[in-house]
């Protein structure tokens, strides 16, 4: 079976590694670096609370507005960040091959920690809070490029997803301090200024904390190379895998990088973003791959979940939930169920289940649970929280739909939230897998944005249970694609990857697991088999993994 065959390869590739490269050093860059992804999550959670606040409203002069208008204020207020985001994402893809992944992601800390204290002291100017936002936003889209790309190429092969993932992980973490944080100062200071100003300044900490952690990480053994310091980077890969310099692992995939970065220059060599882009469109097995790509990260944004995050203490209020401490209580218990089920599918099945049978399981799922909160909010629309409670079958009705949204969040975490990720560093070839990958990324936060931004208008203008039923439907024709169009790319070789675009989208469910001859090799590295495709087959275009 192709799901043993990829367990199997994982753990005999575990094995094969010495056991210095898992060590202590490893897992504090990993940890720091990681930890950037408090950012993304602590944003979501924090103004999901802040907005539904009376004293905010107050504060910026929006308490008078109506429900339809201040629906399209938190509209704004929530997903101008997300706007910002787009610009920094593309920002920091061209600073970061010049300037390296450490300074560049301490000049954007800066940034982002500029923004938060905009938003702090912006003292009741809605304009002001707009601005800053943006900015803090700009400081996101930075972190959600450069740890990643940071991870990978401090990461042992075999736990790559593993490590990569743990990004993902805090960024559910963030939401998890967002929404508890806003409920402590809820308990002490509600109806007070700090209510919405402690936890909004508290973003600064985790802030603080990674950016002065980057100054004892080192920076990547990649761009070292690339900037001509091969000493160094030896060294520092020595550190990283905890070997001696001459250990044959530490020389196998120094060399393989070499080799891997002198074949990038070579392909790269003269080529300007527009030939790359005219290579991308003109192509067809590109071309597949950037709208395989494409569609995943739309589906990944409209599918919801992000927006329920952002407005969770808005749903839960719809769902019979009344009091504003009770709101946060639960949107916490929500942030917690992704933040777990992120973690437990960081570590025990992205590299042994694969791909594509965490993204479908994770769809049905949404689908299941989006339809029963839709069904339960169209039952219940004229009713309020006092009649929902007083009734015992709507009231039954209301805990199965809270434990329905805690369930699409697991859905969600184990699916289309980190997949996009994943495969779109899988399935470019090395020539325009970097200029592919920052356009994807900017569509994905202006998908974010189009989704943040509309969730508001979208409840009121289809009575709320409109808004589920929509996030179901587009769930439900992501399965219909996934199914059809999604290979499964954990532990493919590099020729295997390559067949999968010569073929029609609608056909590769066919071929979509590999055989056990085309998975990866347990000690054979991805470096190492691009470099005898080129050698073997110079004029064929050559695809690596990472």
């Amino acid at each position: 079976m192709v799901k043993s065959s990829l367990i199997s390869a994982t753990r005999a590739a575990l094995r094969e590694c010495p056991r210095e490269i898992f060590n202590w050093y490893l897992v504090l860059c990993t940890c720091i670096w990681s930890f950037s992804g408090v950012a993304k999550g602590f944003d979501e959670g924090n103004i999901a609370s802040v907005v539904v606040m009376s004293v905010f409203r107050t504060k910026f002069g929006v308490a008078g507005q109506s429900d339809a208008v201040y629906a399209d204020t938190k509209g704004w207020i929530v997903s101008i960040a997300t706007a910002g985001a787009v610009f920094g994402c593309l920002a920091c893809t061209g600073l970061t091959e010049r300037l390296g992944r450490k300074l560049v992601m301490q000049i954007f800390t800066v940034v982002y920690i500029a923004g938060i204290l905009g938003q702090s002291f912006s003292n009741g100017n809605l304009s002001g809070l707009y601005v800053s936002r943006f900015v803090t936003g700009i400081g996101i889209g930075t972190s959600t490029v450069l740890p990643s790309i940071y991870l990978s190429e401090i990461a042992p092969r075999p736990i790559r997803g593993l490590l990569t993932l743990q990004y993902a992980a805090c960024q559910q973490l963030g939401v998890v301090f967002g929404f508890f944080i806003n409920y402590g100062v809820t308990k002490y200071y509600a109806n007070q200024e700090l209510q919405w100003q402690l936890p909004t300044i508290l973003q600064v900490v985790p802030a603080v904390i990674w950016g002065l952690g980057t100054f004892i990480t080192p920076e990547s053994p990649r761009f070292l190379l690339a900037m001509n310091k091969p000493t160094e980077a030896l060294k520092t890969l020595s550190k990283l895998r905890n070997l001696p310099e001459t250990h044959e692992y530490v020389q196998t995939e120094f060399q393989g990088m070499q080799h891997q970065l002198e074949h990038e220059m070579e392909l790269v060599a003269g080529a300007s973003k527009s030939d790359l882009l005219k290579e991308t469109f003109t192509d067809l097995s590109n071309r597949r791959r950037f709208v395989l790509m494409f569609l995943a990260h739309a589906f990944s944004q409209w599918s919801g979940a992000n927006a329920i995050t952002q407005y969770s203490p808005t749903i839960f209020g719809y769902l019979g939930i009344d009091s504003t401490e009770s709101k946060f209580l639960a949107t916490g218990i929500y942030a917690i169920s992704k933040f777990v089920s992120t973690l437990l599918f960081a570590i025990f099945i992205i590299d042994f289940v694969g791909r594509r049978r965490s993204l479908m399981t994770g769809i049905v799922m949404q689908i299941g649970t989006l339809l029963f909160v839709g069904v339960y909010l169209a039952k219940t629309n004229d009713m309020n929280a006092a009649q929902i409670s007083a009734s015992p079958s709507a009231k039954a009705a209301s805990t199965v739909s809270i434990v329905a949204i805690y369930l699409h969040a697991v859905a969600w975490s184990i699916g289309w939230f980190g997949i996009p990720y994943l495969v779109s560093a899988e399935v470019f070839p090395v020539r325009i897998r970097s200029l592919n990958v920052s356009i994807l990324m900017a569509f994905h936060w202006a998908f974010y944005f189009g989704c943040s931004r509309a969730m508001p208008s979208l409840l009121a203008a289809t009575d709320r249970y409109g808004a589920f039923v929509f996030f179901a439907s587009i769930c439900c024709i992501s399965l219909v694609y996934v199914y059809f169009a999604m290979p499964e790319t954990a532990g493919r070789s590099l020729e295997s990857m390559d067949s999968l675009f010569q073929r029609p989208w609608y056909t590769v469910h066919k071929v979509a697991y590999p055989r056990p001859e085309e998975l990866v090799g347990s000690v054979r590295t991805a470096d190492e088999q691009e470099s005898d495709q080129d050698v073997e087959k110079p004029h064929v275009e050559v695809y690596h993994r990472e």
